[in-house]
């Protein structure tokens, strides 16, 4: 069963994803020492697997006066890289010892400066491309789930990932239900084809993260009331977890389109 990618804010590191734009947003405060380091590294990471095709990492905040943090952003872009992510890190006002560390660092085409979020905006269409996706905003019925299996299998066909399109339904509709069991709002859902993968996205009105039962119920023993649809969707998806949006959550996952990603 893989190990889902959460992300909870904290005072120094917080995340905005956003599904319909392929972006994410990463902002870091405070002085750089070794527990943010440690903290950014872990964010980024989930950030990264997610397969945004931009993440955009707001550093105007940040205190480095040495540029110690400019290994941590190298490092980021080699995951990417390593993992098959064609994701594009966009380090938006970094201090000035990090802008000279990064220029000196050997070429990353994955890492990008811009001289703030804005500006980097400004050109995040240039950056993102145009992503081919689906979209549904649905009530929080049941007829949800329905409508919702129907979206991704048919988008798995237009993408070309037939093949796809039985494990993005289930997906999708288990997404869908825990959102509505959980959260109980309407909610938005994206099929997109980001690269080497698909990508399925459910944003709800509720910040809570989702839960996944740790090990399957003994024999005999009473079912739980939830975790077993997480349990089915960790187990169909390359990768999956939750990011915080700015209505609530984004529950995600991938399928890769050929073998592992």
């Amino acid at each position: 069963m893989n190990v889902p990618f959460l992300v909870v804010d904290t005072p120094q590191v917080s995340c905005v994803s956003e599904s319909g734009d392929a972006a994410t947003q990463v902002v870091v405060r405070g002085r750089w020492d070794g527990a943010l380091r440690q903290e950014t590294s872990r964010v980024l990471r989930a950030c990264v697997a997610e397969a945004p095709l931009v993440v955009l990492v707001d550093l105007a905040q940040l205190q480095d006066p040495f540029g110690e943090s400019a290994s941590t952003w190298h490092i980021a872009g080699r995951f990417a890289v390593e993992a098959g992510r064609q994701v594009t890190l966009v380090l938006c006002a970094a201090p000035p010892a990090v802008r000279r560390r990064m220029s000196t660092g050997g070429g990353d085409h994955v890492l990008v400066l811009a001289d703030s979020v804005d500006a980097a905006r400004a050109d995040e269409p240039v950056l993102t491309g145009g992503v081919r996706q689906r979209h549904m905003t649905l009530p929080a019925q049941h007829a949800a789930c329905v409508l919702a299996r129907t979206m991704a299998g048919g988008a798995c066909l237009a993408f070309g990932a037939a093949h796809l399109a039985d494990p993005a339904r289930l997906i999708v509709s288990e997404l869908v239900a825990n959102a509505l069991q959980h959260a109980g709002t309407e909610v938005d859902v994206w099929v997109s084809l980001r690269g080497p993968v698909v990508h399925l996205a459910v944003q709800d009105g509720n910040p809570e993260l989702p839960r996944v039962l740790e090990a399957a119920p003994e024999r005999g023993a009473a079912l739980p009331r939830s975790g077993l649809g997480l349990r089915a969707v960790s187990a169909a998806a390359t990768a999956w977890g939750a990011l915080p949006s700015r209505r609530g959550k984004v529950v995600w996952a991938t399928l890769a389109i050929r073998g592992t990603t």
